[in-house]
């Protein structure tokens, strides 16, 4: 037998879903059973579901409620922000529309909302007849009002568990929903629903409206006190100040006016005095000595005295000039003529002596008229200051008379409003579809629930058989170990039914035994397995058996698998398990009778050490008495000797060895062989011992001729494929 590639050893890491299928398919009748089981249950519990009813009512809610006039709501919501239609949602889901109704219809009173209907009922009666008991409880007063609000409760919660509120998407429109037993009650309640909640808006409106009308007359009163307040206010103002009207714009135009008028007389009149102030420092400064000098200053020039005088004194001095070019000086008309200048200078002295005098009290009288208007000024500014503060003062008191009267009129008119719409019902919402009485049940689904549970239950049995087979980590039967281990095994062994074997080993008998068929034809097959495999390789004579650890059946294959080759071949079978051995029982001798180690320990003849076997024509060698080194006996040259001479006796040798993870000894005895058959209990010896020895058999170049699954159940035995061949088996033996 061929140990697995590398290639296979990383495709068998893979998933194989052809080894799923395989499972499913051996599987599926406990997958059918249990389905139909969890269906069957699935339908009386469906069955036994009461059939629920649900009515459905459509509302549509206004965004805004008409108006029998356009007036503005004193207290209200705003239904243009975007949460308007979600608040009412949560109104119509709210607790207060949905005990209202509970109330309107009597629910508590349905068993099917309140379950303690009867119950109570017992409990109560059995408490109050019992004195002992009642006695340790509260009074029945504060009894009845706790159970009265639990009760309360325990409805409440169960029909709005019943109700849904479904909005329609886009739309203003929202679905009312109501499930219950009693399809008519399904369809009350959903109507009774959309009622309750239009008549709570216009509850709330009318209240509303009566707190605004009546916040609206008290308030009526305390305005028309303030109006007259800040009336009395003004006209005591004017009273006290003695005016008439001092908003007119006559009066204040005239006021201001006046100031205007008084500040431009002062600004010329300022400018004349600097005028004249700067005549009369220049005519006092001491510069001016002559008429020339006199006419220089611009306030004087223009004067008329000086304006002659400087025509004179220009005309002497031409005719001083004149007569000069032709006269000497003390000429007489020379004389005559300078004279004459002289005469006119002093005439100039003394005009500038007069415009002097003049000029210093035109300037005092300037000075005064100025100071004057300064006075006058400032007095008119107090009096314009005067009239601004008055007026300033007129005008907040007629503000404030102005605003009282205008919030009066306000809530005058708003009044009138209150009191011509408080009795108009507004609705916000109507219905556009009323529930009507559901026909059929809209629950429970029972062909659903029934197809559902089927389904379901198919997809666990399947998901568990998956995960049995996952967590498993021994062999089932001869498929299971080649999905595992990617190896196939030369054959598998049915458990043994008879019950005599139960608690004693299998003998020598059972081979040929009428009652148990099946178990020698898996031999037989084993046979055929292995007689194929050394016409493929040229011929195998010595075959050890051996399996991972104690009572997996290594011992039962050897003899049987024997006992068939002794029927075409001649045959020794070989008790190597020096330490437990167990051939020599399995044909009624004693456990030690002489064999293998008498031969070699004390030199007993082979001949006199076999024994034969009757009924199958078997040569058997006992393993014989004990050694206390079976080891060193193994590995001894005589042992070797012993073989050779077996060779040429026999034409296959049969060797029964011990299991080969508890000792070695087995591992020194496949060295003796030409190959090695190792048994795996079924359903029992892990995966992880099993590879754990072909490793070792494999590190010590020991060739596997094979696996054989032993112990296999009845029913993976029948889906072995290996045992397809039982008949053809058996008539050629």
């Amino acid at each position: 037998m061929k140990l697995p590639s590398d290639d296979n050893n990383k495709s068998s890491e893979l998933i194989d879903i052809s080894h799923y299928i395989d499972l499913i398919k051996r599987k599926w009748l406990a997958i059918i059973i249990f389905a139909i089981l969890v269906t069957g249950i699935t339908v009386l519990i469906a069955l036994s579901m009461p059939s629920k009813y649900t009515a459905t009512a459509t509302l549509l809610i206004e965004a805004q409620e008409k108006k029998a006039v356009s007036i503005d709501d004193v207290v209200g919501i705003d239904a243009n922000q975007k949460d308007y239609f979600q608040t009412q949602f949560e109104i119509l889901r709210s607790n207060q529309i949905a005990q209202a109704v509970i109330d309107k219809l009597g629910i508590d009173d349905f068993k099917e909302f309140n379950p303690s209907i009867d119950s109570e009922k017992s409990i109560l009666q059995s408490l109050k007849e019992n004195k002992f008991i009642s006695s340790f409880f509260k009074s029945e007063s504060d009894q009845k009002a706790g159970s009265d609000e639990a009760t309360r409760q325990i409805v409440l919660k169960l029909f709005k568990n019943n109700l849904s509120i479904d909005p329609i998407i886009k739309t203003q429109l929202v679905n009312i929903s109501f499930t219950s037993e009693d399809p008519q009650l399904a369809a009350k309640v959903a109507n009774a629903i959309g009622v309750a909640y239009i008549e709570s808006n216009l509850d709330a409106r009318l209240s509303v409206t009566k707190y605004a009308s009546s916040w609206i007359t008290s308030r009526l009163g305390e305005l028309r006190q303030q109006l007259s307040d800040s009336e009395k206010a003004l006209s005591d103002f004017l009273v006290k100040e003695k005016l008439i009207n001092p908003t007119d714009s006559g009066i204040e135009a005239l006021a201001n006016q006046q100031l205007t008028s008084l500040t431009t007389r002062l600004a010329q009149v300022r400018d004349g005095r600097i005028r004249i102030e700067s005549a009369y420092d220049a005519l006092t400064s001491g510069n001016v000595t002559d008429v020339a000098s006199l006419s220089a200053i611009p306030a004087i020039s223009q004067h008329p005295q000086v304006i002659d005088i400087r025509n004179a004194e220009l005309e002497a001095q031409n005719d001083v000039n004149e007569l000069s070019k032709r006269y000497g000086p003390k000429h007489d008309k020379m004389i005559a003529a300078n004279a004459k200048l002289k005469s006119i200078e002093k005439q100039a002295e003394e005009i500038t002596r007069k415009l002097v005098k003049g000029f210093g009290k035109e300037l005092q009288a300037t000075k005064q008229q100025e100071r004057l208007l300064q006075a006058e000024i400032q007095k008119q500014k107090a009096k314009f200051q005067e009239l601004t503060v008055k007026k300033s003062r007129y005008d907040a008191l007629q503000r404030e008379v102005d605003t009282n009267r205008e919030i009066l009129n306000l809530f005058l008119t708003r009044q009138k409003e209150t009191t011509a719409t408080s009795n108009y019902d507004a609705a916000n919402a109507r219905f556009t579809d009323q529930a009507l009485v559901p026909q059929l049940p809209s629950s429970p689904k029972r062909k659903l629930i029934v197809i559902g549970a089927f389904i379901a239950s198919i997809f666990l049995a399947v998901t568990f058989v998956f995960i049995v087979d996952l967590l498993k980590s021994t062999i089932e039967s001869v498929s299971d170990f080649e999905d595992k281990f990617g190896l196939i095994p030369i054959g598998g062994i049915p458990v043994v039914k008879d019950k005599k074997y139960k608690k004693v080993p299998i003998d020598n008998k059972l081979f040929f035994s009428d009652k148990e068929i099946a178990f020698s034809e898996s031999i037989r097959s084993i046979r055929t397995s292995l007689m194929v495999s050394q016409l493929n390789e040229g011929g195998t004579k010595r075959i050890a058996v051996t399996s991972s650890l104690p009572e997996e059946g290594k011992t039962t294959v050897a003899v049987n698998v024997a006992m068939s080759f002794a029927k075409v071949e001649n045959v020794l079978l070989v008790d190597l398990d020096l330490r437990k051995p167990a051939v020599a029982e399995r044909f009624g001798l004693k456990k030690y009778h002489q064999g293998l180690t008498n031969h070699l320990l004390m030199n007993k003849p082979i001949d006199e050490c076999i024994y034969v076997d009757e009924t199958s024509g078997l040569n058997v060698l006992p393993a014989g008495m004990l050694t206390s080194s079976p080891q060193e006996l193994l590995s001894s040259k005589k042992i070797v000797e012993l073989f050779e001479l077996l060779d040429n006796k026999f034409e296959k040798i049969i060797i029964d060895t011990p299991p080969t993870l508890p000792v070695s000894d087995s591992l020194i005895i496949g060295k003796l062989v030409d190959s090695m058959v190792v048994v795996v209990k079924a359903n029992s010896t892990k995966q992880p011992i099993i590879n754990n020895t072909i490793s070792k058999l494999t590190n010590h170049e020991i060739k596997l001729e094979g696996i054989v699954v032993n112990k296999i159940s009845f029913k993976a035995a029948r889906e072995n494929y290996s045992y397809g061949n039982y008949y053809g088996a058996y008539q050629e033996s």
